[in-house]
């Protein structure tokens, strides 16, 4: 079993292989900050001593973000992109760098809430702050009291509408049994005050003339709305597929949204894939979402054609593994982990 050691701590902890770094760190009690846990606001950047093929490759996105704090990645990582896979020595936290990054601060109020079925809802804000302004799959990290009140917890949700209405924002969360975050939201009420930070993010649309694929799972439909409903504001011309998989036929959502975006968007088409139906409420497609990347997406597509990709990590590693045998680069397949 890998052992993660923490030096300026004096603390060990044991884990498992593919263990998330950000749960083993916060399991630990290690003084290991986090913000956004995404990799984009740098916040946790903790110098590595030794055992580094305990963490896996060094990402593009990582590069960035510690390059963009004067870090250097050859002594520094951010522990929030990456599982064990074996043994790590770490010392402390950046100091002066990432980690004394700030994010702008918004303040917004709940306008709406409404419930898509019985385990995601939408929560609408209004902002208060001046000068917002985002770009479409970017996210928002929220600052949410601990149960004593004691202390702030920070968790990151996206953003699921374009950036035209500068006055507002969505949100679109699920439900975690035991999630302090999820639950906090779905407890939120019109009226109520909020205070977040950002946006923050790279997962964006890039402003290219390429066709598009998308491929989401659950509430990673989330930021691939704003996408989608960014084309339809501009009156894109970009040919766009989106793959969407969900579990059963009541974890289903923005179901009648796409629906009427396939009446707007003539470029636009979308399947939809269960996993796990009742026969006698689904008759469409049945398994996962890899079978329609594989089954609908050409070779021929790589030339022309970019991806954009959001759900659990072992949909985005399987789906960009097809793709990538399938001809597309590296830097045409982008994507966010929702862990």
């Amino acid at each position: 079993m890998p052992k993660i050691s923490f030096e300026h701590d004096h603390k060990t902890a044991e884990a498992n292989v593919d263990d998330w770094l950000y749960d083993v760190c916060t399991d630990a009690g290690a003084s290991v900050p986090f913000s956004c846990k995404a990799g984009a606001c740098g916040t946790c950047a903790t110098e590595v001593l030794g055992a580094h093929d305990g963490l896996g490759r060094l990402t593009q996105r990582e590069l960035r973000t510690l390059e963009t704090a004067g870090l250097d990645p050859a002594r520094y990582r951010l522990p929030c992109l990456h599982s064990v896979a074996g043994d790590i020595v770490f010392g402390g936290p950046a100091k002066g760098g990432a980690a004394a990054a700030a994010l702008p601060v918004v303040k917004a109020q709940v306008e709406s809430f409404r419930r898509l079925n019985l385990s995601v809802a939408e929560v609408r804000f209004f902002v208060q702050s001046p000068g917002f302004a985002f770009r479409p799959g970017q996210y928002m990290v929220f600052q949410i009291p601990s149960a004593d009140g004691r202390e702030v917890i920070r968790r990151s949700y996206s953003i699921s509408t374009p950036p035209s209405d500068a006055q507002h924002f969505e949100i679109c969360v699920r439900a975690v049994a035991g999630g302090h975050g999820s639950n906090w939201v779905h407890r939120l009420r019109p009226g109520q005050l909020v205070s977040c930070e950002g946006p923050v993010g790279d997962f964006v649309l890039a402003d290219s003339d390429r066709d598009i694929v998308m491929v989401a799972t659950g509430t990673g439909a989330s930021p691939i709305k704003s996408m989608l409903l960014h084309l339809l504001d501009t009156r894109s011309s970009r040919r766009v597929r989106l793959f969407f998989g969900v579990r059963s036929h009541q974890d289903l959502f923005y179901t009648d949204l796409l629906r009427g975006l396939e009446a707007h968007y003539p470029s636009f088409s979308s399947d939809i894939i269960l996993s796990s139906p009742d026969p006698a409420q689904w008759a469409g497609a049945r398994g996962r979402v890899t079978d329609l990347v594989e089954k609908k997406v050409r070779p021929a597509d790589a030339a022309t054609t970019e991806a954009y990709l959001c759900g659990s990590r072992s949909m985005i590693e399987d789906v960009s593994a097809i793709l990538r045998s399938k001809g597309f680069a590296d830097d045409r397949i982008h994507f966010e982990n929702f862990f």
